[in-house]
């Protein structure tokens, strides 16, 4: 009787990414920031462009940005740019209906070797993630939630 509740406790672990329906290629749809629970805002434009890479290895990769870059020569330009990105990569596994990301490199190099904790959900081939709310990187003294959708590559 006593190996009943080991088989439930292993039974509810995480998943593998292997058996993850979040494995695969993502397109960037759309990508909104709320701020200190205020309407949510198209951080990186209307048609920001991205990609999500999550193999059945359990690695990840995601490189976003905004529709309006452009390229920069100067200091200043070129620190438009790093507010106009966001890159990150790293192991995943996959919680219910979170998947945690242990970060080996980032743009933001306060995120490398953190968990960053993600919650999703797929509905009609889309993938909808929302982070917790965190610090916000680009507007420090702000909390932040980010909300992205993806479509599954084809």
């Amino acid at each position: 009787m006593r190996i009943l509740p080991l088989l439930l406790l292993l039974a509810a672990g995480p998943a593998s990414a292997e058996d993850s329906p979040l494995a695969g290629n993502w397109k960037l749809i759309s990508f909104q920031v709320i701020y200190d629970n205020d309407p949510p805002q198209e951080k990186y434009g209307a048609r920001p462009q991205g990609v999500l890479i999550l193999t059945r290895e359990g690695w990840m990769a995601s490189f976003i940005t905004a529709e309006t870059r452009k390229a920069g020569t100067s200091d200043a330009e070129r620190a438009v740019l790093h507010k106009t990105m966001l890159a990150y990569s790293g192991r995943y596994r996959v919680e219910d209906k979170a998947f945690i990301i242990t970060v080996d490199m980032s743009w933001n190099e306060a995120w490398n070797g953190t968990e960053q904790r993600r919650f999703w959900k797929i509905e009609d081939g889309k993938l909808f993630i929302e982070s917790a709310p965190a610090p916000s990187v680009n507007n420090p003294g702000k909390m932040a939630v980010g909300r992205v959708v993806w479509e599954r590559e084809k």
